[in-house]
């Protein structure tokens, strides 16, 4: 007896539609490679965005983006947007500004819950800054959005909605949009992306064009991105010239000059904060952690991939990749951190986003205070030293006027942030 064929609808679960999406690419379906291949990619993108040099974010995203949009559009034809109408143009207004107002009104509970939304949405603020908000807007509208929806809703989920049904390919659609952002490191925009990725596949489910898909999705981004700008604009002061973000040089500049220890002792106001009554510090969950190491991973990845040309600026200061030695057994732990030069020394924060506890690179140090530092494409061996109460007090105003979220951290936590001083070790070692 013959088995009868599978509708298109497909019902072997996501297991199967994913094999026989596989299948389909192995035998040489042009759009199933782009659509598979291209969805690492665009987390490529994202990363190198997110963890490059901020001047050039905007400019990386629309070339990434658009790229992937114009592949879609050329091997599958079913994706290409049609003409725009008036129907489009007022549903799409109607839906993404509910979206917006239900983003608003989730923003500062979620907050609350997550206490590292709020450095990340810092972070995020910050990207709106380094352009001409006339610039950002032009990229998100006319490149961005559209390029997204020809991708993800045009051809990722246009393939799997072939193999496993409309429902089953929304669901899959979502989770690969919302992994292809892990890379940014951003939980803020991670979690944006998984409410806007699941809003928009379920439109595509129900049979909503692409061209109305994108004009919800700039509807909905450009005026959030726009709040988040006036925000920092009324609540974080302006970056002084010698703290630029180094986009000129490709990311790659002098690290800055050494603080004034006794201009810095002068200062009226200490910026050492009173911990929130009550509360110990952020409670690290396994989540929490697996998603940190993650970026973690990624960020050195690319760090080290490229020889420090990417991933060593982020929000105008230096990044570095210290390198410990686990006690256990004596394997090596990596982790990319702020550097804060002071002469030949570095200053870093043991900040761990204000958790209860100090986090892992710090133990380690004060088990074995021999160390490694990467910054650009300069590697050498240091020696790690915790500062005494005095040197905290002047270092803690510096790395606070550099990094404002160090403030918060302390905020959210009962235990005194340490600062560490990574000093060259002597050769003789």
């Amino acid at each position: 007896m013959t088995a009868a064929p599978r509708s298109a609808g497909g019902t072997g679960g996501p297991g199967a539609g994913a094999a026989r999406l596989v299948s389909l690419v192995r035998r040489g379906d042009t759009a199933s490679r782009v659509a598979v291949a291209g969805v690492p990619l665009c987390a490529a993108g994202l990363a190198v965005a997110f963890r490059g040099p901020g001047r050039a974010h905007w400019r990386t995203l629309a070339l990434t983006h658009g790229a992937l949009g114009l592949a879609a559009s050329v091997v599958e034809p079913a994706a290409r947007h049609r003409p725009v109408t008036k129907d489009d143009l007022a549903t799409a207004f109607r839906i993404g500004a509910g979206m917006f107002l239900a983003g608003a009104l989730l923003d500062m509970p979620a907050r609350r819950a997550v206490p590292r939304l709020a450095a990340d949405a810092t972070a995020l603020r910050a990207l709106t800054a380094t352009t001409d908000p006339v610039r950002m807007c032009a990229h998100l509208l006319l490149v961005v959005a559209p390029a997204e929806e020809l991708f993800w809703r045009g051809l990722v989920q246009g393939r799997l909605t072939r193999r496993l049904g409309a429902g089953r390919a929304a669901a899959m659609t979502t989770v690969l949009y919302a992994l292809a952002h892990l890379p940014t490191g951003n939980a803020a925009v991670t979690g944006a992306a998984t409410g806007l990725g699941g809003g928009l596949s379920l439109l595509r489910a129900r049979g909503a064009g692409l061209e109305r898909l994108a004009l919800v999705h700039a509807f909905w981004v450009v005026p959030t991105l726009l709040a988040e700008r006036v925000r920092g604009t009324d609540a974080v002061p302006r970056r002084r010239d010698d703290e630029g973000d180094g986009a000129a040089s490709g990311g790659r500049t002098a690290p800055p000059a050494p603080y004034d220890h006794t201009a810095a002792d002068q200062e009226g106001r200490s910026m050492r904060t009173t911990p929130r009554e009550g509360r110990t510090g952020r409670t690290v969950t396994r989540w929490s952690r697996f998603v940190q190491l993650a970026n973690n991973a990624a960020h050195i990845a690319l760090y080290e991939g490229t020889g420090g040309r990417l991933g060593t600026r982020m929000l105008g200061n230096r990044v570095g990749i210290l390198t410990t030695r686990r006690p256990r057994d004596g394997q090596p732990y990596s982790v990319p951190l702020f550097t804060f030069a002071d002469g030949p020394d570095v200053i870093v924060v043991a900040s761990y986003r204000g958790s209860a506890g100090h986090p892992r690179w710090y133990r380690n140090l004060l088990a074995d205070p021999d160390a490694v530092l990467r910054v650009g494409d300069r590697v050498r061996p240091v020696r790690a030293r915790v500062l005494d109460a005095d040197e905290r007090a002047a270092a803690w105003r510096h790395v606070v006027r550099r990094f404002q979220g160090y403030e918060e951290y302390q905020r959210r936590t009962t235990r005194e942030i340490p600062l560490v001083r990574l000093s060259p070790r002597p050769e003789h070692d």
